[in-house]
C-alpha cells in the first residue's frame, strides 16, 4: 500500500499538467450574441392610430343641459385631431339620452380650412345650413363645441363663423357671441337668456348698448412671420360695427398679455386718419374699412413688425369677432394698399384692396415643445409652427436639429443633437405596442459616435420630446434598420428608454 500511493501521486500530477514546464493559454470563452429586438425597424413615418374615447357633448332630448357621451374613435398619433373630432360630433345621431346637434339641420364643415386651432382658441367656420338653425340652436351649437373640445383636446375657446363670417344673434347682425367657453352642466335656456339680455332692444340703436364680450385677439409673431393669439375680457361702449372695430384696435394697441411671442404693438388707435368704417358688400356681408395716416409703414419697421403679419392681425381679429365681418380694407396716407410682400417672397395681392382671412392661411400657427439643453439638464422651449403641426415627429425632428435661437444662446440654452444633420436623418417612426420605434440614419450614429455631444441629453431630448407628443412612455432606437448597443460609449442603446423628467430642468 505504501508504494501504491507515490505511484498514484505522480500519475495525478501528471495528469494535472504540473510536471509541463509550459503553461497552455485556454481559448477564449465565447460571448453572449446581442439581444434581438422584438420589433421591426420602421422605414417611413408610418400612420400610427390609436384607439380612443372621445367624449362628444350633444343636447339633451329635454334641450336643457349638454350631455356627454362616449365614441369610440380611431385618431392619428402626430396629427391634429381637432377637425376629426368636431366632424364627429356635428355626425353624431340622436339616441335615448341625446339629440343630434343641430336637430333636423344637417350641419356641415365649410370651405378649405373649417377648423383651425392656435393654442388654446379654435375657430370653426360651419356651412351655411347652418343659418336654417334658430339663434338659441346655433348658440347651443357653440357651447357643445366648446365642451366637446375642452374635454377632448384642452381647447379653452371656440370661436364660430357660418360661411366664413362671425355670428350675429339678434336680429340686426350686431350681436358678437365672441370666443365661447365650455359651461356643461348648466342650463341651456338659462344660458340663452343671458344672451338674449345682451341684445339691442326693438328700436333702440346699436351703437347705443354697452357689450362685454370675450374676443379674440391675433398679435404678430415678434421673431418671425405668423400669428398668436390670446382670448381677453372687452368692454364696448356700443355694438354698431365701427364701435367693435375701434374697441378691437384699442386692444391690439395696448398688446398681448398672455400671447405667446407676441410682439410689441404701436399705438393703432393714435394712427387712425378717420374712425372705422363699415359697409356692405354686393355680394353679402361686410367690409371694414381702417384709414391710417401716413406713419404706419414708419411705425412698423420701427417696431421691427412684419408687415405681413400686421396685416394679418388686423383682419384675423376682426373677421373673427365682428358680426357678418368677410373682409377688411386699409388705407395708408390716402392710399388703398393693394397688396404686400410676404415673408416668403411672394406677393398678397388683395382684390380691390379686401384682405380676407383665408388669404393669411400660412400664417396661421400652432405651438410646440421640444427639449433642448442648458447647464447639463433638458430645458423645455416653445416653437411657433404651423397650424395642425404642433405634434408632428418630422418637424419636431427639424426643431432639434434647429437648436436653439440667438437669444436663447445668451441664455445658456444650447443644441443637443450633432451638427450636420437633416429631416433625412429620421428614416422612419412608428408606435407598436405602445412603443416609440425610431430608425435614425447611419450619418446620424456615425456622428453622435464622435463625443461632440453630451450623449445622455441628445438621447433623452429626442425621448422626451417625443413621447410627450406622440403621448407614449416607451421608446427604442434603431440606426439604418439596426439595433447598436452603443454610440460614444457613454449610455447602452439597444435596450427601451422610458419618459424620465428627471433631467428636465
Amino acid at each position: 500500500m505504501r508504494k501504491v500511493l507515490p505511484l498514484l501521486l505522480i500519475l495525478s500530477l501528471l495528469l494535472s499538467g504540473c510536471a509541463s514546464p509550459e503553461r497552455t493559454v485556454s481559448a477564449p470563452a465565447p460571448t453572449l450574441p446581442e439581444p434581438a429586438s422584438p420589433y421591426a425597424a420602421p422605414t417611413a413615418l408610418e400612420d400610427m392610430p390609436v384607439t380612443a374615447q372621445v367624449p362628444l357633448y350633444l343636447p339633451s332630448r329635454d334641450g336643457q343641459r349638454l350631455i356627454v357621451r362616449y365614441e369610440e374613435m380611431t385618431l392619428r398619433r402626430g396629427q391634429d385631431s381637432t377637425r376629426q373630432i368636431v366632424q364627429a360630433l356635428l355626425n353624431a345621431r340622436p339616441d335615448g339620452t341625446t339629440l343630434a346637434l343641430g336637430g333636423t339641420v344637417s350641419l356641415q364643415l365649410y370651405g378649405r380650412w373649417p377648423v383651425v386651432t392656435d393654442g388654446q382658441v379654435c375657430t370653426v367656420d360651419l356651412a351655411a345650413s347652418a343659418l336654417e338653425l334658430e339663434p338659441d340652436a346655433l348658440y347651443t351649437a357653440a357651447l357643445a363645441l366648446a365642451a366637446t373640445l375642452e374635454a377632448a383636446c384642452g381647447i379653452r375657446y371656440v370661436n364660430l363663423l357660418v360661411a366664413s363670417q362671425p355670428v350675429g344673434y339678434d336680429l340686426a347682425g350686431n350681436l358678437p357671441a365672441g370666443a365661447v367657453s365650455a359651461r356643461p352642466g348648466e342650463e341651456l335656456p338659462l344660458l340663452w337668456e343671458q344672451m338674449e339680455a345682451r341684445m339691442t332692444p326693438l328700436g333702440a340703436s346699436a351703437a347705443s348698448m354697452p357689450l362685454t364680450a370675450a374676443a379674440a385677439l391675433y398679435f404678430p409673431l415678434a421673431q418671425e412671420a405668423g400669428l398668436t393669439c390670446e382670448v381677453r375680457s372687452l368692454s364696448f361702449p356700443g355694438q354698431s360695427p365701427e364701435i367693435l372695430a375701434a374697441g378691437l384696435l384699442d386692444a391690439l394697441s395696448a398688446g398681448a398679455r398672455s400671447a405667446e411671442g407676441a410682439c410689441a404693438m404701436p399705438d393703432l388707435s393714435a394712427m387712425l386718419a378717420e374712425p372705422p368704417a363699415v359697409s356692405q358688400l354686393a355680394e353679402g356681408g361686410r367690409m371694414l374699412t381702417i384709414s391710417f395716416n401716413s406713419t404706419l409703414s414708419d411705425r412698423l419697421a420701427l417696431a421691427q413688425i412684419d408687415t405681413a403679419s400686421f396685416y394679418a392681425s388686423l383682419t384675423q381679429t376682426m373677421t373673427t369677432f365682428i358680426p357678418q365681418l368677410t373682409a377688411v380694407r386699409l388705407m395708408e396716407g390716402g392710399t388703398l394698399i393693394g397688396g404686400v410682400q410676404a415673408a416668403d417672397l411672394n406677393r398678397l395681392v388683395f382684390d380691390s384692396g379686401m384682405q380676407r382671412r383665408r388669404q393669411f392661411a400660412d400664417y396661421w400657427k400652432g405651438w410646440a415643445t421640444v427639449y433642448l439643453a442648458r447647464n447639463g439638464r433638458l430645458c423645455p422651449v416653445r416653437r411657433a409652427v404651423p397650424a395642425g403641426a404642433e405634434r408632428s415627429p418630422a418637424v419636431l425632428m427639424e426643431l432639434l436639429i434647429a437648436g436653439p435661437t440667438a437669444a436663447e444662446r445668451r441664455e445658456g440654452i444650447t443644441g443637443v443633437l450633432p451638427a450636420g444633420l437633416d429631416g433625412t436623418d429620421l428614416l422612419g417612426l412608428t408606435v407598436t405596442d405602445g412603443v416609440l420605434l425610431v430608425n435614425l440614419s447611419p450619418r446620424f450614429a456615425s456622428l453622435a459616435s464622435q463625443n461632440l455631444v453630451d450623449e445622455q441629453l441628445l438621447c433623452y431630448s429626442l425621448v422626451t420630446t417625443l413621447c410627450e407628443a406622440l403621448q407614449v412612455r416607451e421608446v427604442r432606437f434603431f440606426f439604418y434598420g439596426d439595433t447598436r448597443a452603443s454610440l460614444g460609449g457613454q449610455i447602452f442603446w439597444q435596450g427601451s428608454f422610458l419618459l424620465n423628467r428627471a433631467l428636465v430642468e
